[in-house]
């Protein structure tokens, strides 16, 4: 029987119910914490040409790759603690990890979730300029976006979008909202020392697309199941995911009240916690069916 590998971490919500669902369709899973490799990892690599072959285990468990059945990639890129990270030994082990682990998953040849590309190594979100940076050829509509040193470009652009605006740090994903000229004078004080990400607030209901693999799972902000997504939309955000290289992601979305729907961030590992027991379970179903080569028999049920 072959095994499903899972890299990840213990505490999370979509490592938990992967898990859970291979072992109650009496699949054998292997579970990598990323956290406790260290002592206990083993990993045995020989390449030759296209040709490789090896084995991988925790403690006295040793799988073969040709047995592995598939692997869910969940990894942070950090396998030490956040003390050791400060240390110059931590930085290295966890550069190494990161470069080992996307080297051989990229040569893997089961079913990955997910093969990243080397410009997604380090990004767990992208925001609007990334996605089209990244993703050119797929049509979407997205907010009005201007990124800036100048706070006399951010006011304009406050000015033209009639006051609704978002101030969303680079390297978060949680905006702030920039209401007035008190909160424009506080992003003034940011200008001279990092790029300001501003977007249109564009007005409508907010809902989270889940794509994994063919299908796309809406759930509302409330972490119930929402209404299935229009057709055209749902097959774009599956195309987002697709020119991306990703099996799952979440891509928050706005629908407004004329018809229209706005992408506004992608979240290449998606959290589960605010997710409801539904969608969660139809996500690790099919996040199941996508180890495990069987996403295709679930195409007809694109939510």
């Amino acid at each position: 029987m072959t095994a499903i590998m899972v890299i990840g971490r213990e505490s999370d919500v979509c490592c938990q119910v992967v898990r859970a669902r291979l072992t109650a369709d009496g699949r054998d899973c292997l579970f990598v914490a990323e956290d406790e490799l260290f002592p206990g990892l083993h990993f045995a690599w020989q390449i030759s040409g296209e040709e490789s072959e090896g084995t991988v285990g925790i403690g006295s468990r040793r799988i073969p790759f040709r047995d592995l059945g598939g692997v869910l990639s969940w990894a942070w890129g950090i396998p030490v603690s956040a003390p050791s990270f400060q240390t110059k030994d931590g930085q290295y082990v966890t550069s190494e990890w990161t470069a080992l682990l996307m080297a051989w998953l990229d040569r893997l040849p089961c079913p990955v979730v997910n093969r990243l590309r080397p410009e997604l190594w380090y990004k767990t979100h992208l925001h609007v300029p990334e996605i089209i940076a990244l993703a050119p050829g797929v049509p979407f509509t997205w907010p009005a976006v201007r990124v800036t040193t100048s706070a006399d470009e951010a006011r304009d652009f406050y000015r033209r979008c009639g006051g609704h605006v978002r101030y969303w740090p680079l390297t978060q994903h949680i905006p702030y909202p920039v209401e007035n000229d008190a909160d424009l004078d506080k992003l003034a004080t940011l200008a001279a020392t990092l790029p300001l990400y501003l977007t249109e607030t564009v007005a409508g209901e907010r809902l989270d697309a889940y794509i994994v693999g063919p299908r796309v799972i809406p759930v509302a902000m409330d972490g119930s199941r929402a209404e299935a997504l229009p057709a055209p939309v749902a097959r774009r955000c599956r195309e987002i995911a697709d020119a991306l290289g990703l099996t799952f992601c979440m891509l928050s979305l706005v629908a407004t009240s004329g018809g229209d729907w706005y992408g506004l961030r992608l979240d290449r590992m998606p959290s589960l916690i605010e997710v409801g027991e539904d969608a969660r379970q139809d996500i690790a179903r099919d996040l199941v069916a996508a180890l495990t080569g069987q996403a295709g028999e679930r195409t007809g049920s694109v939510a």
